[in-house]
């Protein structure tokens, strides 16, 4: 083979494997916008049972690919197989007890003719029975409530002379002079930072209702009140928050029109589900995405573990008092992605055997047994720390006979090690950061349907309305019920401590409890 062709050849094999790269990044971005979110396993290795739970299996696996196991390396597809479930029969108790809790209305359908078919005779009335049943939707419907003072006078004062008139005390208004009474604007955060429906398709339905508001007349209230009333109260769930040993970070975009150079960010934190005093979901704006934001959130004297992704802000090196935890879970996504964007065989594949080892660990972790965090924490040394030890000892084994970008993938990963270790300094921190982003994920739902927000005081009173409601959801209020009780109580607190008002407060929990 002369020169020339050699030349040729080499260019000919690196043409190819660039045409394999671009042809990959296609399937991937393909994924990215056509293909299925989820990441789980429709069936496990053959003869093997599952790892998890039906609910973890929904945070933790694939649905796109189904593996059976040969032998300890190799690995191949199996046909997907329909399995047929005979449903068990509902309980007819069921709607019969939802009836009779209701409020119970008779409506009768008399009996036009009551002329006897044979003889002609008028027929006598002998009873009535109750031939069916519905429930009935009352539709919302607007009435004026006058606050009236009753007014009293001395009568023996004025013999002496003198007048004397008492009047009683009405309450204040959440926002007097205003069509946008609190009821009514307990129902407009429910309906946007709920159930995502947008101020400018709630407008319709008050409109229907016959309330004469526009868009802006319901924006500037709910920004006025959350600036007035409950801006506070966030300010007490961040210093609460504050306090705890270990929390959750994330971020995710909002588009602010007011601020078109700038591209802002909802950073939010929040609370473990295990060990914490209290569970809290904060969400704050912020411009850009910054690493400094990390310690505006937590405070500078902050010196707690941070469980988060692998954003480059999130970095030791700039926040030297802080500790930062890894996800297995966004590590796990890695080689998740790479396997659906594979289009070789399956067999022997590297990225499979990590999604195993990992899904290893999740298994061991959710067979302790334990109370508290303290006894968690011995036994993840005890019985967990091998797993992860064998997990590491195997990337460092196969980082040098990859390709590019599992290599890639790998190299990130044993970068992290030291952060994933963090779950055995501290039985509170999780192996994952799935908690935050499902905290997360129903604002970028409300996002999709309002695409922005108008101002910067839009922006942060969003933050400050999903605060109070993801907050609201963890601590199993109803958060329809929860901003009524705010607007009524709120306007007319005098003396009292704003801690009353805190979704975990005794009297709130009574008062909005689902």
């Amino acid at each position: 083979m002369t020169p020339a062709e050699k030349e040729l050849k080499a260019e000919l094999a690196q043409a190819y494997k660039r045409i394999e790269e671009l042809e990959e990044m296609v399937r991937q971005l393909q994924r990215m916008i056509f293909g299925k979110k989820t990441e789980k396993f429709e069936t496990v290795v053959k003869g093997q049972g599952s790892l998890f739970d039906d609910e973890q299996l929904d945070a933790l696996v694939d649905n796109d690919i189904d593996l059976t196991e040969t032998e300890v390396t190799e690995i191949e597809v199996i046909e997907k197989k329909k399995v047929v479930r005979h449903r068990e029969r509902k309980n007819p108790q069921g709607r019969a007890a939802f009836l009779d809790s209701l409020p119970q209305v008779e409506e009768l359908t008399p009996l036009e003719d009551t002329q006897c078919p044979t003889c002609q005779h008028e027929m006598r009335k002998i009873g009535k029975r109750v031939n069916s049943r519905e429930a009935e939707l009352i539709p919302p419907q607007l009435r004026c409530v006058n606050h009236c003072q009753e007014t009293y006078k001395c009568l023996e004062c004025e013999k002496a002379g003198e007048t004397v008139i008492k009047s009683s005390k009405t309450p204040q208004l959440l926002l007097p002079h205003s069509l946008v009474s609190g009821s009514i604007l307990a129902e407009v955060a429910n309906y946007k930072f709920n159930l995502a429906v947008p101020i400018h398709r709630q407008k319709k339905i008050w409109e229907r209702l016959g309330l004469p508001v526009n868009k802006s007349s319901l924006v500037r209230s709910i920004i006025s009140v959350s600036e007035t009333y409950l801006e506070p109260l966030v300010k007490l769930m961040t210093k609460e928050i504050r306090k705890e040993p270990v929390v959750h970070m994330d971020e995710t975009p909002i588009k602010v029109l007011d601020e078109p150079s700038q591209k802002g960010y909802l950073w939010v934190v929040r609370t473990t589900k295990e060990f914490s005093k209290y569970p809290i979901v904060l969400f704050n704006y912020r411009h850009g995405r910054k690493g400094k934001t990390v310690e505006e959130l937590v405070g500078d004297d902050y010196r707690g573990i941070v469980v988060c992704d692998d954003f480059s802000g999130y970095n030791e090196d700039n926040h030297e008092q802080i500790k930062f935890g890894a996800c297995l879970v966004h590590i796990r996504r890695w080689f998740i992605n790479i396997i659906k964007d594979s289009r070789k065989p399956l067999k022997k594949s590297l990225a499979i055997q990590i999604v195993k080892k990992i899904g290893k660990i999740f298994e061991i972790e959710q067979q302790l047994e334990y109370e508290t965090k303290e006894e968690k924490l011995k036994q993840r040394i005890l019985r967990l720390k091998p797993a992860v030890d064998e997990f590491f000892e195997f990337l460092k084994q196969v980082v040098h006979k990859t390709n590019s970008k599992l290599r890639t993938h790998i190299e990130s990963t044993l970068k992290l090690e030291p952060r994933v270790y963090r779950i055995f300094e501290d039985g509170q921190v999780p192996l994952s950061n799935n908690d935050i982003e499902q905290s997360i994920r129903f604002s970028t739902i409300i996002r999709k349907n309002s695409l922005f927000a108008q101002s910067v005081a839009g922006a942060k009173a969003c933050a400050v309305y999903y605060s109070l409601v993801e907050t609201a959801k963890e601590n199993n209020l109803d958060v329809a019920e929860y901003f009524r009780y705010l607007f009524k109580y709120l306007p007319n607190r005098i003396d009292e401590d704003l801690t009353a008002y805190l979704p975990w407060a005794k009297q709130v929990q009574v008062a909005c409890h689902k």
